[in-house]
């Protein structure tokens, strides 16, 4: 271990594993973990105690129940500042410039599975709050948890002590390009810094309107999910070659539990930036990363079919010809839902199959998107009314996030990572058995009938704690998920055993 940041072995050691599992992901397409961790994600301990003086005040709710956004240089951007998560059952406080609520703090995540009454929330907006934050947490010996959008089913933001939202750490510098990333990559060498709590459809945006225009290789699905989250629990995309979100990482800064301003990179710890790119929160609270953008030379073409199981999962070399698909496309992914016809018990025998493509052809125009958004949808599904057999042209972020679900629903999910074999056979096999234990239990009783399986594949990742870790860099991991409405009876015993089973069957993380 490398004696540059001594912080980083300090804040593992009471943190230690203990096992378990839980309902992992952030959002759909969101977040994949090693289950052993899951009681320690986004959780730093500080123990020791300070006597650094500070000041205090309260204010009532009718001052300002947000955190006003300060003036930014001219390369910074930020978004507007948001509602609230939590429900404030007493005044505000103000603790040496940083805003904060205590009392009856009730906070939910988005999937409404998970509840908890911090003793305090914190609303920071700079890097000094977060130090703040860190001092506090000392002087009182409370843990500290960090929240975004809220998006993640497990325990990430689960705490009764102090919880920090990052909604307004939302700054965005402006694009820089790096010759050094150019030479060793033979890319265009473009990274941009974001703090933790951007969302990625704010970045998007931003990028979209640079000169030259950027745009991530690969992202999540929703746009409503914020990069902390993302970055440093796993996420992914679909893209084959863009292995996990984390890959992506350059550089990356994070308030350890002394209250210092760590920087994690490459060429400084190569071993400690492994660690830190996908942390799990063990390190402290992320303030910024570092994040490898390209020039949109290209476009992705959307293919959407709705082919059989069968043909997919049992024709002859099915396998085979999987793994051609798979390393043809920039990517793929496979929904699949029970039912036919909505509300009928007719079990369904095909399989969405979306495929993205890299190509030179123009983006579809405003006129064409209208004329395709107005095709009937090929599903009798509510949930799924956006999908429609055919081709279009995008430009990256439209084709990425793409819309999916019907805007009010909320789901829990539960998903992990397996190593593809060469032949993709256990691929084929993995997902016809779990379309066979996903209509078991759908078809159990009446309440069950809002579940939904996804799939997708990608390369492996290079980050130590991720669940596509391989030392082989070709190696392709299939990320597979099942989902269900909030407060499905059942589902997560249901979703318990299935892991289990990727556990044993399929060696999966």
């Amino acid at each position: 271990m490398h004696e540059a940041h001594p912080s980083f072995r300090d804040a593992l050691s009471p943190l230690s594993p203990k096992g378990g599992f839980s309902l992992l992901k952030a959002g759909h397409g969101a977040l994949h973990f090693s289950f052993s961790f899951f009681h320690f994600f986004n959780c730093l301990y500080l123990s020791s105690h300070s006597h650094t003086h500070h000041s205090t005040r309260t204010f009532s709710h009718q001052d300002s129940p947000l955190l006003t956004m300060t003036k930014h240089d001219t390369d910074v951007t930020a978004a507007p500042v948001e509602q609230l998560q939590v429900k404030l059952g007493s005044a505000m406080a103000i603790v040496d410039g940083v805003q904060f609520s205590s009392g009856d703090n009730e906070w939910k995540n988005w999937g409404q599975n998970l509840t908890c009454n911090p003793n305090r929330v914190f609303y920071p907006t700079k890097v000094e709050d977060l130090k703040v934050i860190a001092r506090e947490a000392k002087l009182n010996n409370k843990k500290i948890r960090c929240a975004g959008s809220g998006h993640s089913w497990c325990g990430a933001a689960v705490t009764n002590d102090y919880l920090v939202l990052v909604q307004n750490m939302n700054k965005i510098h402006a694009p820089v390009q790096s010759k050094e990333l150019q030479a060793k990559e033979g890319r265009d060498g473009w990274t941009v810094t974001i703090e933790t709590g951007v969302l990625v459809s704010e970045l998007d945006q931003f990028l979209r309107q640079h000169n030259p225009p950027l745009a991530l290789p690969s992202n999540v699905v929703p746009g409503v999910v914020r990069y902390g989250g993302i970055l440093t629990m796993g996420c992914h995309g679909g893209s084959i070659n863009a292995r996990t979100m984390c890959d992506m990482i350059t550089e990356m800064t994070i308030i350890n539990a002394e209250g210092e301003l760590v920087t994690y990179n490459e060429a400084k710890d190569p071993e400690a930036f492994n660690a830190a790119c996908l942390n799990l929160g063990l390190l402290g609270m992320i303030y910024t990363a570092t994040l490898k953008v390209e020039v949109m030379h290209t476009r992705l073409r959307m293919i959407d079919s709705y082919p059989t199981l069968e043909e997919i999962c049992k024709s002859k070399d099915a396998g085979l010809k999987l793994k051609a698909m798979i390393l043809k496309n920039d990517s793929t992914e496979f929904f699949y839902w029970p039912f036919a016809h909505f509300m009928k018990p007719e079990q369904n025998l095909s399989i969405w199959l979306k495929q993205w493509e890299r190509t030179t052809e123009a983006a579809e125009t405003h006129e064409t998107k209208s004329r395709l958004d107005a095709r009937p949808p090929m599903v009798d599904n509510p949930f799924f009314s956006e999908f429609h057999v055919g081709e279009r042209v995008m430009e990256t972020p439209d084709a990425l996030h793409f819309h999916f679900g019907d805007g009010v629903t909320t789901v829990v999910d539960a998903g992990c990572a397996f190593k593809v074999d060469k032949d993709f056979k256990n691929a084929c096999e993995a997902i016809y058995e779990l379309v066979e234990k996903n209509w078991a239990f759908t078809t159990s009783m009446p309440e069950r009938m809002g579940t939904a399986l996804e799939l997708r594949f990608i390369k492996s990742s290079n980050k130590i704690m991720s669940p596509a870790y391989d030392e082989d860099p070709e190696a392709i991991y299939c990320m597979m998920n099942v989902m269900a409405a909030s407060g499905t009876p059942g589902f997560e015993e249901y979703s318990v055993e299935i892991v289990q089973n990727w556990i044993s069957k399929y060696q999966a993380k």
